[in-house]
């Protein structure tokens, strides 16, 4: 598919009610992606009363390469499954963000995930690290490079015993 680069209407641009869930990965349980919280793309940003925006929203595809159109995004499930673009377009694959009772559960699976595969480089360490320190309970993680895997960052969770790379 042919990556957009031109503005889109606003009546497209007024589907999206700004909930940032594009922007955050999401690690596969049991075939289902579910969204890890801080784990998000770096430009993300906050823009209050709970919206989010992308601060080089405008040139998003030559500053984030691995930013996609939702027109490209949908198709791949890189969108929650409840985002007004994929209702519209009748694209059932997606993101969930499960409730906090239901993410404890997941949580053990998607832990050992992060730590077998590492996380993007392009990630907002920061926030991750906030987001792991903070609600998921995760005190002494730390993020280093990945030594043999180019544009990955390796998550170090405490406690883990320190496996050869």
């Amino acid at each position: 598919m042919q990556r957009r680069t031109l503005p889109d209407a606003p009546e497209h641009e007024a589907l999206c009610r700004r909930c940032g869930i594009s922007c955050h990965l999401a690690i596969p349980v049991s075939g289902i992606p579910v969204v890890v919280p801080g784990l998000h793309c770096g430009f993300l940003r906050v823009e209050g009363g709970g919206r989010y925006g992308c601060s080089v929203y405008a040139e998003r595809f030559e500053r984030a390469p691995w930013c996609h159109h939702t027109a490209e995004a949908g198709p791949l499930g890189y969108l929650a499954r409840d985002c007004p673009y994929a209702l519209a377009s009748g694209w059932r694959a997606g993101k969930i963000v499960p409730g906090r009772r239901a993410f404890a559960e997941k949580w053990p699976l998607l832990r050992a995930e992060i730590a077998r595969t590492g996380v993007p480089d392009w990630i907002d360490g920061d926030a991750f690290l906030r987001a792991l320190h903070g609600t998921l309970g995760e005190p002494a993680a730390t993020l280093t490079a990945w030594q043999g895997q180019p544009g990955r960052l390796r998550v170090q969770f405490g406690g883990d015993d320190d496996r050869a790379e």
